[in-house]
């Protein structure tokens, strides 16, 4: 799957990102409107595709002057089966987060980031993890991070990478200014825990 196209999982084509944008949106879009929100495609292609849709019954359209405007159809029988198609990355997190507060030792913290995050995922891309250890035990723990990583393949068709830190590690690498740490700073999305834990750990690091 790829979090910015979660229609993808069923059909590669444009009608699938113009679904997309409709189901996130509680006011309605112009063709311009959606297209600056999928970008990289022409004005014409989304017409035709708003205009099929509307066909189906699964977009209305209204027209005001000289302006067509266009709304996902919620009472339509697709209509919840679309949303959640274009909720997939909440989903998946929503998942993550049920299972591992589910453990006898929870991470402090949790979250995804990378390309996931940040919506920039190829069909090969990979789902990153970040798992804050709370340093217990560490057999249990290693067996219960390689499962995860296993059912978020399953649940994605994606490979998983997970990242997994003590505190102590962390602080070590904020210290270090190492990259990663940076990266999850900048564009992680909190699962479970704190999602102001990091922040103010590196900020006591560097002190």
């Amino acid at each position: 799957m790829q979090t910015q196209h979660p229609l993808a999982v069923i059909t590669p084509t444009l009608d699938g990102d113009v679904l997309a944008v409709l189901a996130a949106a509680d006011a309605p879009h112009t063709v311009g409107g959606v297209q600056k929100l999928i970008g990289g495609r022409s004005y014409e292609g989304i017409r035709k595709v708003l205009t099929r849709l509307t066909a189906q019954g699964t977009v209305t359209a209204q027209q005001v002057g000289n302006v067509v405007s266009y709304r996902l159809n919620r009472e339509h029988l697709a209509a919840d089966h679309i949303i959640a198609l274009a909720n997939l990355r909440g989903t998946l997190m929503d998942r993550i987060k049920f299972h591992v507060q589910a453990w006898p030792t929870p991470p402090v913290w949790a979250a995804l980031f990378g390309s996931a995050a940040r919506g920039q995922m190829l069909p090969g891309s990979d789902i990153d993890l970040f798992l804050l250890d709370p340093a217990t035990e560490s057999d249990r723990w290693e067996v219960l991070v390689d499962q995860l990583s296993g059912d978020v393949s399953r649940w994605t068709g994606n490979d998983t990478r997970v990242l997994s830190m003590t505190e102590a590690e962390v602080r070590v690498s904020a210290v270090t200014r190492d990259p990663i740490l940076q990266s999850l700073l900048d564009e992680a999305l909190t699962i479970s825990g704190d999602p102001f834990w990091l922040r103010r750990a590196m900020a006591g690091a560097r002190r």
